[in-house]
């Protein structure tokens, strides 16, 4: 009998592991070690805030050379595919941590990833970002010009960096294509290195089969759509619908407007609003199916955001009624933010 009740006890324990594995790695978090992996501890929510934590505990893992930490978190949030409280994944803290490092500070990650090769030769998850290193290396020569506009010499060391790239990801594609980064990187390499489009599409296919709704593979891949990638609004439209269509099952509608949020900020001054073909009606319902959703402070101010810029008094208003002193403008366009944003739709015509 006692072994059929610790039999069950550990069954539970199982069950809700990801409650207690999640969340060693945060120091404000307060359950007793007693409470953590039972139905009595207290449900997590991965909000800005948790976001916040797992990219400062990563953060200070690789200045700490404690390597063995972030892997273990990025094997956690993937293996439990965990998603955060406005329903971008957990994984992508990894990501973007990284990714932003690597712009920000290239030298001296370096020697971060050499340091972690010493101590882990074996790490899947080193050789994935190695290949992301060396593609931001390569965007770090470029700049943000066009190719006719970068220097020539600045072109050629962006090539070479980018083939590094590309070497990284063949080099680790045995291992990599469990990860979401690996497809994420393999995209924008082969974008920026003008992989053919029948090519292009098919990688993306394969990412999006694995990982249907990380939407960085879709950011990506919409990228080179755009009209500064010798794409258009048109061809961007099409790939939207696609992906809601693609997604529905899981996501709704939300795809649609976490893409087109996502354009949007890049597209800041060119002429994003008038020239692209984004509805309004279709932008609103997908908002109203993300937040019914993931409930999330963020969505809600995004939906704001967007409700305010596309001149929807009825609709702003009621968001900032529901937020109240919570009410938040964020990505603003010119003269959009919050006080703008009372003043058209709480102000009498």
């Amino acid at each position: 009998m006692r072994s059929k009740l610790l039999t069950a006890f550990a069954a539970l324990l199982s069950i809700h592991s990801c409650v207690a594995f999640a969340q060693w790695w945060d120091p404000a978090d307060m359950t007793p070690p007693y409470l953590k992996g039972t139905p009595q501890a207290p449900k997590i929510v991965y909000d800005y805030a948790k976001r916040r934590a797992a990219r400062n505990a990563i953060n200070a893992a690789i200045w700490n050379n404690e390597f063995a930490k972030i892997e273990r978190m990025y094997d956690e949030f993937l293996s439990q595919k965990l998603r955060a409280a406005d329903g971008t994944w957990m994984v992508e803290v990894v990501q973007t941590t990284f990714d932003t490092l690597f712009q920000a500070t290239p030298e001296q990650m370096t020697k971060v990833m050499e340091a972690w090769q010493k101590a882990i030769p074996d790490s899947k998850l080193r050789r994935v970002l190695e290949a992301d290193r060396w593609q931001r290396f390569a965007w770090n020569a470029r700049g943000g010009a066009s190719a006719s506009g970068t220097p020539g010499e600045a072109m050629q060391v962006f090539r070479e960096r980018l083939g590094k790239a590309a070497q990284a990801l063949e080099a680790s594609a045995e291992v990599g294509k469990d990860s979401p980064i690996w497809y994420w990187v393999a995209l924008i390499v082969a974008g920026s290195g003008g992989m053919p489009v029948a090519q292009f599409d098919a990688l993306f296919d394969e990412a999006v089969a694995k990982f249907p709704s990380y939407q960085p593979l879709y950011y990506t891949r919409v990228n080179y759509l755009l009209p500064q990638w010798g794409g258009d609004y048109a061809q961007v439209e099409k790939f939207v619908d696609r992906a809601v269509k693609r997604t529905a099952s899981t996501e709704g509608e939300s795809l649609y407007a976490w893409i087109y949020a996502d354009i949007a900020a890049k597209q800041r001054g060119r002429g994003f609003f008038d020239e692209s073909a984004l509805s309004w009606p279709r932008m609103k319902k997908s908002f109203e199916d993300l937040v019914q959703r993931y409930p999330d402070a963020n969505n809600k101010a995004q939906f704001l955001t967007f409700a305010c810029r596309l001149r929807d008094k009825e609709t702003t208003a009621r968001l900032i009624g529901e937020m109240g002193n919570k009410a938040e403008v964020i990505n603003t366009f010119d003269g959009v933010n919050l006080e703008t944003c009372k003043r058209f739709a709480l102000q009498a015509a």
